[in-house]
């Protein structure tokens, strides 16, 4: 998902990637509890007969789907941000507050676009300035990459125009 927000007063421009939720949290945990309540009826139901060494690897199945599952869904909560002005640029990356930040003069900064090697991969937008590349948007699909690219474009042209200059 893209989010773009341009401010003329301050000439200053935001966007906001976030990669696409197919579920919300409260789903997850609702297979997750499903699951859990079907692995473990039949875990008992073999104990029942006898069987008592399904329950612990039972549990441990459990355990282990569940952490995956919070491993993916985090991953999904990941947010990266870019604000403009006419001097700077700045890049954020981070889950619910900002874990990395990167600073970089705008007149410096350049974004390149990869096209995809193979059908199969897909395009790469880096940010470069000054030996320092970094990858934006990673979790995007080519058609949010492609809008991310013309939100760029047409940002950058506005700030750079004439009329916001002091």
């Amino acid at each position: 998902m893209i989010a773009c927000d341009f401010d003329a007063d301050s000439a200053a421009a935001m966007i906001v990637l976030r990669p696409n939720r197919s579920w919300t949290w409260r789903a997850n945990t609702y297979f997750v509890g499903t699951l859990m309540t079907i692995s473990l009826l039949i875990a008992l139901a073999f104990t029942a007969q006898g069987f008592w060494m399904i329950l612990p690897f039972t549990v441990l199945e459990i355990s282990i789907l569940t952490g995956c599952l919070f491993y993916c869904v985090r991953r999904t909560h990941t947010t990266e941000v870019l604000r403009m002005n006419r001097e700077e640029l700045i890049f954020e990356r981070g889950i619910r507050e900002p874990t990395q930040r990167f600073s970089f003069e705008r007149y410096f900064a350049r974004f390149f676009v990869e096209p995809a090697r193979h059908p199969w991969y897909r395009k790469k937008i880096e940010l470069k300035c000054r030996g320092k590349a970094l990858e934006v948007g990673h979790f995007l699909n080519d058609e949010e990459k492609d809008q991310l690219v013309r939100e760029l474009r047409h940002i950058i042209r506005k700030l750079d125009n004439e009329d916001f200059k002091a």
